[in-house]
């Protein structure tokens, strides 16, 4: 039987093929589905419980509003902070310099320069309501309420950003017990009158000031610790517990950086047998502290929102405001609070539910046969980074001519290397293709053979035991073949001739 086109499929197998450095999904990415876990920690969510908390203190404040946060852009929160100054109570901000924010607007996502805009517009109406100072190292974020001698003080730390963070981001809030809220306010004194460089003095208008007349006291405290200027209280409080661990570690940052003394501590904890787990959120800025932790043997989580900053270390927990690079714990102004049993075991709750449900798992080596669903280079974002493993795709090659009418079977196939469709990382990848029957060329003409050496007369076709006509074009002969005549005749005629057996014109 003489075909036209012959159907062709191979299947290749890239099962054993890398995937490279990178997160897996694992699970879901979900929202944060319980906000108040005890007494004094919240995380933060949809309900906006923590926020909610932060606004009913402002409003139940009589003397004193001490707000820290390097982003502001919350209304409920701006509006409740005009109320109180409008009934008396005097309320001191500090916030990250416009140059600061300025500076970031280049390198964050659609939603931090939306968030830099909103900050500077609320700002503009806090203007002449209240006394706001800022500076370019400024990070922390909490609030104190009437923290003065007569008074009970009240006060909150919050890893994230008093704007959208409150709502959408996987953070923590904590309230503080009486004598660290008295300690928190003498940290927001010393970075308003000694280390803030600019205040507002009217909607869009900050001014450089002077140092104050009398300098506060300098806080030294053994719970509620602080990045200062030539001081570094946090950071040796950070180290000291992970050097002291000798069974867990549990640690989330938003920040990650590869080089500073955190990251070799928590690799060398790692490395003595302590068991450590890493929460933090998939982007490339974290990439090359990931790998160096994976390889010593860490266990890497990450959730697309967290922002979270807490290390739990052998039940012992600090939330703090600062990340593990050397912005938040050699430089800038940042807070942490050495929490008591209860909110320790609280915040630890949080990270072991969190290590349960967050949806990405890092992975050096991983390779396509592990895994199927959700992938992410580690030097890719979540936004335009993500494949997807999948088990099978197919790959359509370019139709093959064979050299043979009656040969398409036998004809080899394509060596073609297998391509994944967009978007995709196929485990096997199937290829088709066809092979198709030569046809005489356009512009071929019948020829009478000439007469061999030896031979009497032209060889005539007509008498062999197949009758084909041959043609010729361009140097080459071609006999037509067709269903009517005995393929092996017309096989030994075309060995015979140097011809190549073709179909008739298409």
């Amino acid at each position: 039987m003489i075909i036209n086109t012959h159907p062709c499929q191979t299947v290749v197998d890239r099962t054993h093929e890398p995937l490279g450095p990178g997160w897996l999904r694992r699970a879901p990415t979900l929202a944060e589905q319980r906000e108040q876990v005890s007494s004094h920690v919240w995380r933060t969510g949809a309900n906006l419980q923590f926020r909610d908390t932060l606004v009913q203190a402002i409003d139940e404040a009589s003397e004193h509003v001490l707000l820290c946060s390097f982003l502001l852009a919350d209304t409920p929160l701006a509006d409740a902070l005009i109320r109180s100054s409008e009934r008396g109570v005097r309320v001191y901000i500090i916030t990250a310099s416009e140059q600061r924010l300025d500076s970031l607007i280049h390198d964050q996502d659609d939603f931090g320069k939306r968030m830099v805009e909103q900050h500077k517009a609320l700002l503009a109406r806090l203007a002449g309501k209240v006394r706001l100072r800022s500076a370019e190292h400024v990070h922390a974020k909490f609030l104190v309420i009437d923290a003065l001698a007569h008074k009970t003080p009240r006060a909150w730390l919050s890893t994230a950003n008093l704007n959208k963070a409150l709502q959408e981001s996987i953070e923590l809030g904590v309230q503080l017990e009486e004598n660290n809220a008295r300690a928190l306010a003498e940290c927001f004194n010393w970075a308003f009158w000694c280390e803030a460089r600019r205040e507002l003095h009217g909607a869009n208008r900050l001014v450089e000031i002077k140092g104050p007349p009398v300098a506060p006291r300098r806080p030294d405290h053994d719970q509620v610790l602080a990045t200062l200027q030539g001081s570094y209280d946090l950071r040796d409080a950070v180290i000291a517990m992970i050097r002291s661990a000798h069974y867990e570690i549990l640690a989330s940052s938003y920040g990650l950086d590869a080089d500073h003394a955190v990251i070799n501590e928590l690799m060398l904890a790692a490395k003595r047998g302590v068991r450590v787990c890493l929460l933090t959120r998939p982007r490339p800025a974290v990439a090359n502290a990931v790998a160096k932790l994976a390889a010593a043997g860490i266990q890497v989580l990450a959730h697309d929102k967290l922002h979270a900053k807490a290390l739990v270390a052998d039940g012992e927990a600090l939330v703090m405001t600062a990340n593990f690079d050397a912005f938040g714990l050699d430089e800038g102004f940042e807070v942490g609070i050495k929490l008591a049993p209860e909110p320790a075991a609280a915040v630890e709750q949080s990270l072991r539910e969190w290590m349960d449900c967050f949806p990405w798992m890092y992975r050096a080596n991983a390779t396509r046969g592990e895994h199927l669903g959700d992938f992410c280079p580690a030097d890719k974002g979540l936004r335009d980074g993500v494949v997807r493993v999948v088990q099978y795709c197919e790959q359509k090659l370019a139709d093959v001519e064979a050299h043979d009418a009656l040969s398409l079977e036998s004809t080899p196939g394509p060596q073609v290397q297998p391509v994944d469709a967009p978007g995709e990382l196929a485990q096997k990848v199937t290829q088709l293709w066809s092979i198709t029957a030569p046809r005489l060329p356009q512009g071929a003409t019948e020829i009478k053979l000439p007469q061999h050496k030896g031979e009497s007369k032209p060889l005539d076709l007509t008498t062999q035991p197949v009758a084909v006509p041959v043609y010729q074009f361009k140097g080459t002969k071609y006999i037509v073949v067709d269903p009517t005549q005995e393929q092996e005749q017309v096989r030994d005629l075309a060995q015979k001739l140097g011809a190549r057996l073709v179909l008739e014109r298409a």
